[in-house]
């Protein structure tokens, strides 16, 4: 079972303020969440952590966010049988969480960039078939989003990237023999989101936060 809770963090600026939301958290992470310059980037780290804190609850899981550990490359574990990711692009806030093994998942906001600047992060047959594209912005983050969901769920960083060769017909990809499954979820018009797992899903249990 993958359970996936997503929020608009307009929402909640306009009905709460930081530190009720903050009352809902641990102590030790009221300083993370400040040390944001922008409310909308610390609302987002809030509501990524109150949708974790209602998936374990949820799911029947005794755990602390202060639990969290990271690895070497950021990516965030609490022990036991329980997996998660979070991703926040604009307004929009996404957390996963499931016991049935490794997730990543990403999603972003389409905005105008300068294509040229992200060449390094593609192999050159995906590089190809970005500018080939009708659409060549809509393809890098139809592409981007994949790949990031792809080394959340590796654990490993952005310089990995180039080392993932996509195949735009399919839904999975081997890694050291190991077979991995991408799926793309829609929201609302101008979001990218994509899923990578150890199972493949056929469904997913999704929930709005409010």
């Amino acid at each position: 079972m993958l359970k996936i809770y997503h929020a608009d963090s307009e929402s909640f600026r306009n009905k709460y303020s930081l530190e009720i939301l903050l009352e809902q958290l641990p102590k030790s992470l009221h300083p993370k969440a400040l040390r944001y310059h922008r409310a909308q980037d610390a609302y987002n780290f809030v509501l990524g952590k109150l949708m974790l804190q209602h998936g374990l609850s949820d799911l029947g899981i005794e755990a602390n966010l202060e639990d969290i550990t990271f690895n070497e490359n950021e990516k965030p574990s609490i022990d036991g049988n329980v997996f998660f990711n979070i991703s926040h692009s604009g307004d929009l806030v996404v957390c996963a969480i499931t016991q049935d093994g490794e997730i990543g998942v990403d999603v972003e906001k389409e905005k105008e960039i300068e294509l040229a600047n992200f060449e390094k992060f593609f192999t050159p047959k995906e590089w190809t078939n970005i500018n080939g594209h009708a659409f060549p912005l809509k393809k890098f983050f139809w592409y981007w989003v994949r790949k990031e969901s792809i080394i959340k769920a590796l654990g490993v960083n952005l310089s990995y990237l180039n080392k993932i060769e996509l195949e735009a017909d399919k839904d999975f990809f081997i890694e050291e023999e190991k077979q991995w499954f991408i799926k793309d979820l829609y929201f609302d018009e101008g979001y990218f989101f994509a899923i990578c797992s150890e199972v493949n899903y056929e469904s997913v249990e999704m929930f709005s936060f409010e």
